[in-house]
């Protein structure tokens, strides 16, 4: 009896705090922020991951809202590529140590100075889809918040870029499902409405669009004389399109680098797949900080979609809008030709099919090997080949 009544209260306090964790929200899984004061240039970054060059400690290599690990890697502005070797989560640090400097791709343009207003190329079969995994993601100007629970100031520079790609003669699948809470959940949630775009069929690329969360002054930029925010690209290193991915953030940071310098802040390659497993071009745009001005990250699409359309499909089917703003001629001073990722494929593509097939012949020539030496697995395969054409004697 002693022991039933034990059973019984045990059971009853368990129960009890079930009810509390369910009846008070957890900080952990739900992140919608109050309404506070925009940070100004001398705030204190403390809430933010500040990440060190390891051979010069006190040289910041970059500052992120949030996401960093052990192993991640980051191509600065100049292009310096870096792998972060120490993260401290208490204290919000960590220490990157310089890899090399990365060779990113050339391409035979010159800036167009002299560029007028020209008609957008009429739609053709240029496809992609945009959707937003943190739907609460705000501007303090003019959201007046970091968080809102529903669609929060990141959905009108989403609504923006789709604009700005429409324009350019650009089909566009446009998703603003709620993916609620802001939490490691989201992108769960988020890869039902990726993968239903994706089904629309012929999606050349599927960019996942976000406001990051550092200090103004990390974001603010000039491009050819415009006041906009930079933008950063995140790639996710663990799933099977890492590499082609990686090559699709890298064309897109060359080619802005050289028409519209200033416009793409880095690349943070970090642990993750960000829903990118879904497609080999599948991009993660950070546009702005939540201390920057909405209508700064809304300058940012003009030539952010100018960029993308240029890269995917190249100077023979990007928008004349596009184009006009580079001249394109190779150092001779001929006539150039760039040839968009979509027409050519990826060469991280070739690569990955080449490196299948030569799986697939080592396994069947260790197979053979084996089978030289053994009846019984001469035996085994045999059968399994006949009864896997079905052939019957």
């Amino acid at each position: 009896m002693k022991n039933k009544i034990i059973c019984f209260l045990s059971l009853v306090v368990v129960c009890f705090g079930f009810v509390c964790n369910c009846l008070v929200p957890n900080s952990n899984t739900l992140e919608v922020k109050n309404s506070v004061k925009a940070m100004d240039e001398t705030t204190d970054v403390s809430k933010y991951y500040t990440i060190y060059d390891y051979s010069d400690p006190k040289k910041v290599v970059l500052v992120k809202g949030d996401g960093v690990n052990v192993d991640d890697e980051y191509l600065s502005s100049d292009n310096k590529l870096y792998r972060i070797v120490a993260v401290d989560n208490k204290s919000k640090t960590g220490k990157a140590e310089f890899v090399c400097d990365e060779q990113l791709p050339k391409f035979d343009v010159q800036r167009n100075e002299n560029s007028s207003k020209m008609v957008a190329k009429a739609a053709g079969k240029k496809k992609i889809g945009v959707y937003h995994t943190h739907n609460d993601e705000s501007y303090y100007k003019p959201d007046g918040t970091d968080s809102v629970y529903g669609k929060g100031g990141i959905h009108d520079v989403g609504k923006q870029l789709v604009d700005n790609f429409r324009k350019l003669g650009i089909e566009v699948i446009y998703r603003e499902d709620l993916h609620l809470p802001h939490n490691s959940g989201a992108y769960t949630r988020s890869q039902v409405t990726a993968s239903e775009i994706l089904k629309q069929g012929n999606i050349d690329a599927l960019f996942d669009v976000h406001r990051d969360s550092t200090p103004r002054s990390e974001y603010l930029t000039k491009v050819n004389g415009v006041q906009m925010s930079k933008v950063r690209m995140v790639v996710g290193s663990a799933n099977q399109n890492y590499y082609e991915n990686k090559e699709f953030a890298y064309k897109i940071k060359a080619y802005a680098d050289e028409v519209y310098p200033g416009l793409v802040k880095d690349i943070y390659m970090g642990k993750g797949n960000y829903n990118q497993q879904l497609i080999t071009r599948g991009m993660l745009f950070e546009m702005g900080c939540e201390n920057i001005e909405k209508e700064l990250a809304m300058n940012t699409t003009v030539p952010l979609s100018k960029v993308v359309d240029v890269i995917l499909y190249g100077s023979n089917a990007a928008s004349k809008d596009s184009l006009n703003d580079v001249k394109l001629v190779n150092p001779n001073g001929e006539k150039a030709v760039i040839t968009g990722i979509v027409e050519q494929g990826s060469t991280a593509s070739v690569s990955f099919i080449w490196i299948l097939l030569g799986g697939i012949g080592f396994y069947f020539l260790v197979l053979g090997i084996v089978c030289i030496f053994s009846k019984d697995v001469r035996y085994k395969t045999g059968r399994f080949f006949k009864e896997l054409f079905a052939i019957r004697k």
